[in-house]
C-alpha cells in the first residue's frame, strides 16, 4: 500500500502540477486504471496538496528571509565603508612607517578584506532572491519525494553510511514509499471509511482493489491501543449527533509511517477542551521566555506582584528535540501553577524572525542567545497546553501582550520595591499588561540620570529611557537600582 500510494502521489504531482490536468478527470482515470477507491484517491490528493502548500509557504518565508539578510548585509557594508574612510583620513595625518601608522594599515587591510567578502555575499543573496522570485512568478514548486538530503547522499556513499549504490537505492525506495495518508470524514462510520477503528479496538484497513486477490477486501488488526490520546479516539467511535436521520462522527485522519523497519500509526482527531476555569478577577500569571529558563510572575487583580519563580530550560549544547522537550515540561509546570491559582496566563507577542535574519552581523553572545530562543515553539506550546488544562490566555486587543519595555519598566518600578529579580519583575509587567493595565508612570532614579519627564506621551518617554539605559552596563544598572531602592 505504501509503495502504491507513494508512486501514485508522484504521478499525481506530474499530472496536476506539470501537465495541469483537472482533478475530477484524474480521479476517474486513477480509480479505474490503478484499482483504488475514490476515498483513497482523495487521501493521496490531500497528502500531495499539503506538501505543495507547505513548499509554497516556505518560499514566501524564504523571500522575506532573504530580504532581511540582504538589508542586514547592506547595513554592514555601509558601516565598513565608513570605517575605511575614517582610517584613510587618519592615515593622512600620521607619519609613514611609524608603529601607529602600521597598526592603521593592518586594520585597513582587515576592513578591506571583510568588505570584499560582504559584497560577495550580497551578490549571492541577490542572485538567490532573483531565482526565487522567478519561481514564485512562474508557479514552479520544486518537490523531492524521499527528501533532498537522502537523494544527495548517493554522491558520497561512504560518508553517509552506505556500502554501495544498491544499498542506497534500497533506502531511497523505502523512503519514497514509507508513508501514506488516509483521510476520513464526519459522515463515515467511526470517522473514517478506509481505516476504521471500532469499539472493540480493532483496526480495519480497506486495501486497494488490486490487492483483494492476495489479502481480501480488508486487513483486520485486533487489540490496537494508542499510548497517547486513547480517550479522544474512544469518543470518536460514538456518533456526535444525528443529522437528517444520518449519524455524524468526528473525522479521523490516519498516517501510516515506516521507521527502521516498523510501521507506526498516527491518528488525528478533534479534541474536546474544557471551558476555561480561570478568571482575571483572581489576577494573572505572566510567563517570560529567557535564555535558559522561563520566569513566571504572579500578580493579584490589582496588579501587585505576589510571587515569582524560575523554571530552568537547558538550551546550550543540546539538540533541537531536547530543547523542545525541556521547554514543554517547563511550560506545563507554569500552566499547572496558573490552573491551581485560578488565574489566566499572559505571554508576550514577540517575533525574533527579523533579528535572526541579521544573525551573522551580530556579536557572538547575541548570536548564541537569539539562536537558542524558540519563541514560536514556546507560543505553540503554551496555547494548546492552556486549552487542554482549562486555563485562559489573556489577549488584549485580540493579541498577546505588547512586549514594549517590559524589562525596563519592571526594573525601575517593581524590582527593588518588591524584592524581585529583574526577569521576575518583567514577568509581572507582562501579567499586568495582560490584565489591561496601561503603561506605568515613570519612577525616579537620580543615580541613573534618566531623561527629564516632560508632558509627553508615556510611551515616548519610556523610549528615551530605554535609549539611555542601553549605555549603562546591565550589572551596574541593577546594582544602582537595588542600592537606591527605586
Amino acid at each position: 500500500m505504501g509503495e502504491l500510494f507513494g508512486r501514485l502521489e508522484r504521478k499525481l504531482y506530474v499530472d496536476t502540477h506539470i501537465r495541469k490536468v483537472s482533478v475530477s478527470e484524474l480521479k476517474k482515470r486513477y480509480t479505474r486504471k490503478y484499482g483504488i477507491t475514490a476515498r483513497q484517491f482523495n487521501s493521496i490528493y490531500n497528502s500531495l496538496s499539503g506538501k505543495l502548500k507547505s513548499v509554497q509557504e516556505s518560499l514566501r518565508y524564504l523571500e522575506r528571509d532573504l530580504l532581511g539578510r540582504i538589508e542586514s548585509v547592506e547595513r554592514a557594508i555601509k558601516r565598513k565603508e565608513r570605517e575605511r574612510e575614517s582610517i584613510l583620513k587618519s592615515l593622512e595625518k600620521l607619519e609613514p612607517r611609524t608603529e601607529k601608522w602600521q597598526k592603521k594599515i593592518d586594520r585597513l587591510k582587515k576592513v578591506k578584506f571583510t568588505l570584499h567578502q560582504k559584497k560577495r555575499r550580497l551578490r549571492n543573496l541577490r542572485q538567490r532572491l532573483e531565482n526565487l522570485r522567478r519561481d514564485i512568478e512562474e508557479g514552479i514548486i520544486r518537490l523531492c519525494f524521499g527528501s533532498r538530503k537522502l537523494f544527495k547522499a548517493q554522491h558520497n556513499l561512504g560518508a553517509n553510511g552506505y556500502r554501495d549504490h544498491g544499498e542506497w537505492l534500497k533506502a531511497w525506495r523505502q523512503a519514497r514509499s514509507g508513508s501514506f495518508l488516509v483521510v476520513g470524514s464526519k459522515d463515515e462510520t467511526c470517522g473514517n471509511q478506509t481505516c476504521t477503528y471500532t469499539k472493540r479496538n480493532t483496526l480495519r484497513i480497506r486495501v486497494a482493489d488490486q490487492f483483494e486477490g492476495r489479502f481480501g477486501k480488508y486487513i483486520v488488526l485486533k487489540g490496537v491501543a494508542f499510548p497517547y490520546g486513547q480517550e479522544h479516539l474512544d469518543k470518536a467511535k460514538e456518533p456526535v449527533r444525528l443529522k437528517k436521520g444520518k449519524k455524524e462522527y468526528r473525522a479521523i485522519i490516519y498516517r501510516f509511517m515506516r521507521r527502521k523497519g516498523y510501521w507506526y500509526l498516527h491518528a488525528t482527531v478533534e479534541r474536546d477542551d474544557p471551558a476555561p476555569a480561570t478568571s482575571p478577577w483572581n489576577g494573572a500569571v505572566g510567563i517570560d521566555l529567557n535564555d535558559g529558563f522561563l520566569q513566571v510572575g504572579d500578580v493579584d487583580r490589582f496588579g501587585n506582584p505576589v510571587r515569582e519563580f524560575r523554571l530552568p530550560v537547558p538550551m546550550r549544547d543540546r539538540s533541537r528535540g531536547q530543547v523542545a522537550a525541556a521547554l514543554g515540561e517547563a511550560v506545563k509546570k507554569a500552566v499547572l501553577y496558573a490552573k491551581a491559582q485560578g488565574k489566566p496566563v499572559a505571554i508576550e507577542n514577540l517575533d525574533f524572525a527579523a533579528k535572526k535574519r541579521a544573525l551573522r552581523e551580530l556579536a557572538p553572545r547575541q548570536r548564541r542567545v537569539l539562536s537558542g530562543l524558540l519563541y514560536k515553539k514556546f507560543r505553540s506550546m503554551v496555547e494548546p497546553c492552556a486549552a487542554r488544562e482549562g486555563v485562559g490566555i489573556l489577549k488584549p486587543d485580540g493579541k498577546n501582550v505588547d512586549p514594549f519595555a517590559t524589562s525596563v519598566i519592571g526594573q525601575l518600578k517593581f524590582m527593588a520595591r518588591y524584592g524581585l529579580s529583574p526577569h521576575g519583575a518583567a514577568a509581572c509587567v507582562i501579567a499586568r499588561r495582560g490584565l489591561g493595565f496601561g503603561l506605568e508612570r515613570a519612577g525616579r532614579a537620580p543615580a541613573l540620570r534618566l531623561p527629564e519627564r516632560k508632558r509627553t506621551a508615556r510611551r515616548s518617554y519610556w523610549q528615551r529611557v530605554c535609549t539611555v539605559l542601553k549605555r549603562i552596563d546591565y550589572r551596574d544598572r541593577i546594582g544602582l537600582l537595588y542600592a537606591g531602592g527605586f
